[in-house]
């Protein structure tokens, strides 16, 4: 449910004195006009109602979602000229609670290590953002932030509870520092999806009288991070961004999985790195030639390059553009994993897409891909053990080749007909070890402004070459209808059947209400 509402402050000064209309005018002439407050409230709600039943039959998994966040923004919290350069204070949040009532209570109960699962939640919550924001200060030099925010660059995306502070120069470019502690999982109104991957953490509450339970859940901890960037400013047509970031772990961590015995797992106890990385990227559009996006990021913890891109777009003629996509990535983990002690195998992804609108109505998309896994074929020379698991030779144990390569393509049309559209995509993906193929034809209607219908089906197979007995045809569809209440506010409830010979029958039902509304 989407629920958005403003309301425009009055200006009580001028009625509280009682001055006649011409007095009144007078002020109003002599002093520049001033914004009154702006506030904001939104909020969003969605239900899922399904099973997933394993391929045995004997498991069934019942997920009844509820997933609803509530918003708040406060524009202009002190008077102000009516003058788009002038300083502006504004105070935005979002809380999110995401429930799965299907899960068990056991399956947070600690005295029950049979049914726990360490860190699951029936219903967390968590502050998305909730942070005041200060632009313009100073002539347009200063901006600030203070509270939980994101930050979004060649690093990707982060967040954390602290300060930032922007200064914006006239020479074309901006420098921005900032410094908190990293939002993690465990910790009140926190999630673990900005945390770096290879360990897991959370709220180790409650497990004080049995520490060997689960001692690979790593109990959370504060995390203090600094960050910096330099990026341009006041170029439309050009954007880079120079930017680093330094992660601390504190707390104790678990050194050894396993109890030996004789005493608990052992654990290691102070300051250390959690992530130390550098990344660019730079933006450049040309709107009658096309646009280039190119960037980086370095980990300077394990001196490897985690991430390379590209993309170079080429706008050919007004209906139709070319684009030239590369990506490179290799997994890279937080300081306190093991996961930094193995091979990672990193990608190379290579793209070509293209896009066609022949008609206002009809657009048509498509494009070939590759990718390629980077394998190691021989230990590292300065590595101390060079011996293979199992006892197997090097010869055995590493592949011979050092890539692996895989391919695929798509295509897709969608048309547009009055008050909806009528749309579909096949894709096929191939590799030595299996293949996937399928095409969904979908589309939407509105009947008379009000009434919503939708519908969608589709057929994919996969094939498992590594486990012939795994190959299945998918059949499924999904029907949706809907109304709507206003021009900005739909209800709709949609139902969904999949059927293939490995999972039988498988149902969803979902139910979304959004509401807009303004003043």
């Amino acid at each position: 449910m989407l629920v958005s509402a403003r309301a425009h402050g009055q200006d009580g000064a001028t009625k509280a004195t009682g001055a006649p209309a011409a007095s009144a005018k007078s002020t109003a002439a002599a002093a520049p006009a001033s914004r009154p407050l702006d506030a904001e409230i939104t909020s969003d709600t969605s239900a899922q109602f399904y099973e997933m039943r394993s391929p045995t039959g004997q498991t069934i998994i019942a997920r009844r979602r509820l997933t609803t966040t509530l918003g708040v923004a406060v524009y202009d919290l002190f008077d102000k000229v009516d003058d788009p350069r002038a300083p502006t204070v504004t105070f935005r949040a979002r809380l999110r609670y995401d429930a799965d009532y299907g899960g068990s209570v056991e399956e947070t109960a600690i005295n029950r290590p049979d049914r726990l699962v360490p860190g699951f939640s029936r219903g967390p919550v968590d502050l998305m953002y909730g942070y005041i924001e200060g632009r313009r200060f100073f002539n347009g030099l200063l901006g600030f932030r203070l509270g939980r925010q994101y930050v979004t660059d060649s690093l990707g995306w982060w967040s954390f509870d602290g300060g930032q502070v922007k200064v914006t120069t006239p020479y074309y470019f901006a420098v921005e520092v900032y410094g908190g502690l990293e939002q993690r999982g465990g910790l009140p109104l926190s999630t673990s999806r900005f945390e770096r991957d290879g360990v897991w953490r959370g709220d180790r509450s409650g497990y004080e009288r049995d520490p060997s339970l689960y001692p690979s859940f790593q109990p959370s901890d504060i995390a203090p991070a600094i960050g910096a960037a330099v990026e341009s400013a006041g170029v439309t047509w050009l954007h880079g961004r120079l930017t680093y970031r330094r992660v601390y772990n504190t707390g104790t961590s678990n050194v050894s999985q396993f109890a030996s015995g004789l005493r608990s797992p052992a654990t290691y106890d102070g300051t250390r790195i959690s992530q130390e990385r550098l990344g660019y990227s730079i933006d450049a559009t040309l709107p009658t030639l096309g646009g280039i996006k190119a960037g980086f990021a370095y980990d300077l913890y394990v001196k490897q390059m985690g991430n390379v891109f590209a993309s170079l777009d080429w706008y050919t003629s007004p209906k139709v553009t070319l684009s030239l996509d590369y990506d490179y990535f290799r997994p890279t983990f937080d300081g306190d994993s093991i996961w930094n002690f193995f091979m990672a195998m990193p990608m190379n992804d290579l793209g070509l897409r293209a896009s066609w609108d022949p008609t206002p109505r009809l657009g048509i998309a498509g494009g070939v891909r590759a990718r390629a896994f980077t394998v190691q074929t021989e230990p590292e020379k300065d590595l101390a053990f060079q011996t293979s698991p199992n006892a197997l030779s090097e010869a055995n144990y590493y592949p011979t080749s050092a890539i692996d390569p895989m391919g695929g393509a798509n295509l897709s049309g969608r048309y547009r007909i009055g008050e909806g559209f009528l749309g579909a995509r096949a894709v096929a993906d191939v590799h030595r070890t299996g293949d996937r193929v399928g095409m969904d034809v979908y589309g939407e209607r509105t009947i008379e402004t009000r009434y919503v219908l939708q519908a969608r089906t589709g057929v994919w197979q996969w094939n498992d070459k590594l486990r012939t007995d795994r190959d299945a045809t998918n059949f499924g569809y999904v029907l949706g209808v809907g109304y709507k209440l206003f021009p900005r506010s739909l209800v709709l409830a949609d139902f969904q059947h999949d059927m293939n010979r490995i999972a039988g029958q498988r149902f969803r039902a979902m139910l979304w209400l959004t509401i807009a509304l303004a003043k």
